[in-house]
């Protein structure tokens, strides 16, 4: 559905004489979302109120490239940024081991999660029922969004089924609905538009439609405190962010977070979300999430099962993961090639954020990588 920046600007310039604020020229016009798509929208700043410092290595690992890979790339770092990766960061232990930055990214930059959003998000969903702001994954959506229930099939649709993306919501990710709920200024009319295909809990289909719905369900119980600004003193200043981060909004008038796909902080400050599951839910010595909900959050899925993804055939986790297919390692991932990679067996957090994939099985390296560093 996207273009390249020529096409989308000639496009672009005849919707706009017609149609200024038409979603589908917005589309056109933006195209292709990248690393700098943040600064398209309005956003609601996440403070870091609490800041504990990463530590980092005295001395670096050192990662060196196969024999294969020799003859096409000098170095590891050559690797990387011939790969089109812009940041790289490997925590060992709680310590930084490796760091690398390319193409004017730094530690500071604020990086766009895309749906890596909708792990962290799904960490803000364990504290909003720890905390009574929502009540229980078998409630019904309706019973928070009562409006909705004209519309035949959301009435059986439960905050786990959109949690677990087994809503049965026909919102087909890859095609012009992806698109429409990233770009537009509405986003409360776009997430109520979708028909339910499917009986709830029977199907499983990955829709940033079901992660948005959410956001309405746990809005409605903040009695007018913003999302962003509970993830604030939830989550993100309880696991010791060192920079602010942002959630990008709809619009400045609506002012809604994109729970599905809006998030940006930097490099170090992505890789807490890691850490907190693999340390069970805490972090700096203080409790963020449940054990039992880091538990249930990453339990395989058995209505998802196997899935398809740009890095092959790989399992679903309950709440916002995904598992290799051999067990060792899950993972959150973000469009065109970001990561949050935690290797628990290797107590290893790797992540990666770039403008495309590359050339590179990004999972199969980090684990590559993990087994050799001392």
């Amino acid at each position: 559905m996207w273009q390249s920046r020529a096409a989308r600007s000639l496009t672009a310039m005849a919707f706009a004489v017609a149609c200024s604020s038409c979603l589908y020229s917005r589309i056109m016009y933006f195209g292709q979302p990248s690393l700098s798509s943040p600064s398209y929208f309005a956003r609601r700043v996440v403070a870091a109120t609490a800041p504990v410092p990463m530590r980092a290595s005295e001395r670096e690992a050192t990662i060196g490239i196969t024999a294969s890979s020799r003859t096409s790339y000098r170095s590891f770092d050559e690797l990387l940024e011939q790969n089109h990766t812009r940041a790289f960061l490997v925590v060992r232990d709680d310590v930084i081991v490796y760091e690398r930055y390319f193409g004017g990214v730094s530690r500071t930059t604020q990086l766009p999660s895309y749906s890596m959003s909708k792990t962290f998000a799904a960490a803000l969903i364990g504290c909003a029922l720890e905390d009574g702001v929502l009540g229980s994954l078998d409630d019904r959506l309706v019973s928070y969004v009562p409006e909705l229930a004209a519309k035949p099939g959301y009435g059986d649709i439960t905050l786990e089924h959109l949690l677990r993306m087994t809503s049965g919501i026909d919102f087909v990710e890859d095609s012009y609905a992806g698109g429409a709920l990233y770009y537009t200024t509405d986003l409360r009319a776009r997430m109520h538009a979708y028909d339910v295909k499917w009986p709830a809990g029977s199907h499983y289909l990955y829709g940033s439609v079901s992660m948005q719905l959410l956001w309405e369900a746990m809005n409605r119980r903040l009695a007018g405190k913003s999302v962003a600004r509970y993830f604030e003193e939830r989550v993100w200043s309880r696991i010791g962010a060192e920079h602010a981060a942002a959630w990008s909004l709809d619009s400045a008038s609506s002012g809604i977070e994109k729970l599905f796909g809006g998030f940006s902080a930097t490099t170090r400050d992505h890789a807490r979300v890691g850490l907190l599951y693999l340390h069970g839910g805490e972090m700096n010595g203080l409790a963020v999430l449940t054990p039992e909900w880091v538990r249930e959050s990453l339990t395989l899925d058995p209505v998802a099962g196997v899935v398809q993804t740009t890095d092959g055939n790989v399992r679903r986790g309950k709440y916002q993961w995904f598992w290799s297919l051999d067990g060792r390692s899950y993972f959150a991932k973000g469009y065109r090639g970001q990561y949050v990679f935690v290797i628990p067996d290797k107590r290893t957090v790797f992540v990666r954020f770039g403008d495309e994939y590359g050339d590179v099985a990004w999972p199969a390296l980090f684990e590559q990588i993990a087994d050799g560093l001392r």
